[in-house]
């Protein structure tokens, strides 16, 4: 199911984004997540721990100030924390679909430009471990962390188009998880900053 969510997104992508560029981006999450055990307290003394989030995509512009962009990514959200007797850390990787409407609000002659977007990044876990009393445990068998992930982002962008083949840009986005129903609940913040490179079409 998770699987055909993601071709479906993929399909859609793909109709849409006839692009206008291709880029990657590369950088670092900061993560903080919001646990409730089974009688819906949380713990306090959950912290984040950074991760590295990855991005390859393709835009399309509207107009010259609208840009639609769809994108594969690959982030880490990871954090450490205690209950009062044990230390645990818990290291996740998501990989999944992120897609973005960006609106540019400066463009200089000197071909530096100013964007902010907004959009939504659906995922699922690939990959994950709890460290609890120096034993490991797999994370993706634990039912407050699977499933689709659905995370509404926003974010700014600066872009510097260094000649008609190549550019450079950097990137900030916050993105809120939608909180998982059940007898524990998941969710978690992330703030992500991101170097990112990109090529004309």
């Amino acid at each position: 199911m998770k699987l055909k969510l993601l071709l479906f997104s993929c399909i859609v992508w793909f109709q849409l984004g006839l692009s206008q560029e291709i880029y990657f981006h590369i950088g670092n999450n900061f993560t903080t997540y919001d646990y409730k055990n089974s009688l819906r307290n949380s713990n306090g003394n959950i912290k984040s721990i950074s991760g590295s989030a990855y991005e390859l995509g393709y835009s399309h512009s509207f107009k010259n100030k609208f840009t639609y962009s769809g994108s594969l990514v690959w982030d880490q959200y990871n954090a450490k924390g205690s209950n009062g007797v044990s230390l645990y850390a818990w290291n996740t990787n998501y990989l999944g679909i992120q897609n973005t409407i960006s609106y540019v609000v400066l463009k200089t002659r000197s071909e530096l430009e100013i964007n902010l977007k907004a959009g939504v990044a659906t995922s699922f876990i690939a990959k994950g471990q709890q460290l609890l009393n120096n034993r490991y445990y797999d994370l993706t068998q634990y039912e407050e962390f699977k499933g689709l992930v659905i995370q509404p982002l926003i974010g700014m962008q600066v872009k510097y188009l260094v000649n008609d083949y190549f550019g450079v840009n950097l990137n900030y986005i916050f993105s809120k998880s939608l909180p998982k129903s059940g007898l524990e609940s998941l969710s978690f913040n992330t703030n992500q900053v991101q170097l990112g490179f990109y090529f004309p079409l």
